[in-house]
């Protein structure tokens, strides 16, 4: 831990670089398929990790999104009903909210209701919890850089840290792409220099390397939201909440979260850009299950690695066999010229 604050300064300050150098753009190179079975595995990772949270039940750390889903059902017994009746609150009223009227703020609403049910209630929901308050919290914390000998071994782990923050922000940007109503594209290089810029800024007050998600992005466009306005609104809200009003935040019931966030997930389950692929050739649905697959029983990392490898085998397996059924149909051709039409004899024998 003591050198977390130095591997999220080196993260950020290598993905500043590539931003500027205008290495963001590798990303259009991945296949649609593994896109669409990034934006599918997201969902249901999503969907599995809130889960526990919505069921106000415990489950080990560290588990994959397969392990998860049965560590619950194996501890389904132990559901709290008040934490599940919260969190199916939330996903009615985001579902309904929108309906009764479009610039009703539906998360906002159904948190709010919830926590108020909570504590007017007394609900044994459990709530977030205790959390840093005031501006003491945010104590600058400059890295320090480690001793020479621990150097190599940490480079591994800084390059590992700084290519799966950098491949999930700029996937989880393309998905959103997809997702958006408009014709907006993100620009590749300009998000790798936030996020670097941002990392930057976290090592000095000792934080963690951040990345993109696509859940709170999802969420806004599920609100129909379309600036950059909400981004600088939550980043108030979080700063002014530990601030002035983590008291206030410490009651939200989990299982009211995670009503919101198996909302959004489940949005994602079928995505635009499947349809498009499948169109394009019926065999992409291999590489969209592989990535999804890979995801959902390894890690994001695997599953992205595997989806793109499957999807240049299937490409050249599709080459080998156009380029052979090519040659066959050649061969073929000049065997037809080359034999001698039959006589009418033979016509008569035949």
């Amino acid at each position: 831990l003591g050198t977390l604050p130095f591997i999220t300064l080196a993260c950020g300050g290598l993905q500043l670089a590539m931003g500027v150098a205008r290495g963001g753009g590798i990303t259009k190179y991945v296949p649609e398929s593994v896109i669409a079975g990034f934006t599918t595995g997201i969902g249901v990772m999503i969907l599995a990790g809130q889960l526990p949270k919505a069921l106000d039940l415990t489950v080990p750390a560290g588990l994959n999104t397969v392990e998860v889903v049965q560590a619950v059902a194996s501890g389904i017994g132990g559901t709290n009903p008040a934490a599940l009746a919260l969190a199916l609150g939330v996903v009615g009223t985001m579902h309904a909210a929108p309906k009764l009227h479009p610039k009703i703020p539906s998360a906002l609403v159904a948190v709010g209701g919830a926590t108020a049910a909570s504590q007017l209630l007394g609900l044994s929901a459990t709530p977030i919890g205790a959390l840093p308050s005031g501006l003491s919290a945010f104590t600058l914390c400059m890295p320090a850089l480690p001793a020479a000998e621990a150097l190599p071994s940490l480079c591994g782990t800084i390059l590992l840290i700084y290519a799966m923050t950098s491949a999930e922000t700029l996937l989880s940007c393309t998905a959103l792409d997809r997702l958006r109503p408009t014709s907006y594209k993100h620009n590749p290089d300009q998000e790798l220099i936030g996020q670097g810029v941002a990392n930057m800024t976290a090592a000095a007050f000792a934080g963690m390397p951040v990345t993109a998600v696509i859940a709170r992005s999802s969420l806004n466009i599920k609100l129909k939201a379309h600036s950059r306005l909400p981004s600088l609104v939550q980043s108030a809200f979080v700063f002014g909440s530990l601030a002035l009003y983590s008291d206030v935040i410490s009651a939200v019931p989990l299982s009211a979260l995670a009503g919101v966030l198996i909302s959004s997930g489940a949005g994602m389950l079928q995505p635009a850009e499947l349809k498009t692929s499948l169109a394009e050739d019926k065999y992409n649905l291999g590489p969209y299950l592989v990535t999804t697959c890979g995801m959902l029983t390894m890690g994001m990392a695997e599953g992205i690695v595997l989806g793109c490898a499957s999807s240049a085998a299937k490409h050249l397996v599709q080459q080998r066999l156009l380029a052979g059924g090519g040659d066959w149909v050649v061969q073929a051709a000049e065997s037809r010229l080359k034999d001698p039409p039959p006589s009418p004899d033979t016509r008569k024998e035949a």
